[in-house]
């Protein structure tokens, strides 16, 4: 999935419908790059989750870290496998587990800028 500037997305979040997520890390490179800004469509507006998705939620066992990474498989519950677009770089599921759906924020739409 290759994330472009959307305009419909930057009018979504002007009127409060998408959040923005600053990526602090090095773990999407190269798909998203430290202090880069993404929008993001809440979990709770109804937006399904699929293989391939990028998506922010909160660490499992860090419940006050939000994190952003690419969803490898999807369950049944509603959780997710995640894995890091760079493996070099950062945590992700193989060393914290499945994300379960009450961790969830929600999926990236889009760049900001």
């Amino acid at each position: 999935m290759k994330l472009k500037r959307n305009w419909k997305e930057i009018g979504l979040w002007a009127l409060g419908k998408r959040w923005r997520f600053r990526v602090n890390n090095n773990s999407m490179l190269p798909t998203l790059k430290p202090q880069e800004d993404v929008l993001v469509v809440p979990i709770s507006q109804n937006a399904p989750i699929a293989p391939g998705d990028i998506v922010v939620f909160f660490h499992p066992l860090r419940p006050t870290m939000r994190m952003v990474k690419r969803v490898s498989e999807t369950f049944y519950d509603g959780g997710c496998y995640v894995l890091s677009d760079n493996m070099a770089e950062g945590s992700d599921s193989r060393s914290f587990g499945v994300v379960g759906p009450e961790l969830l924020i929600g999926r990236v739409t889009s760049r900001l800028i």
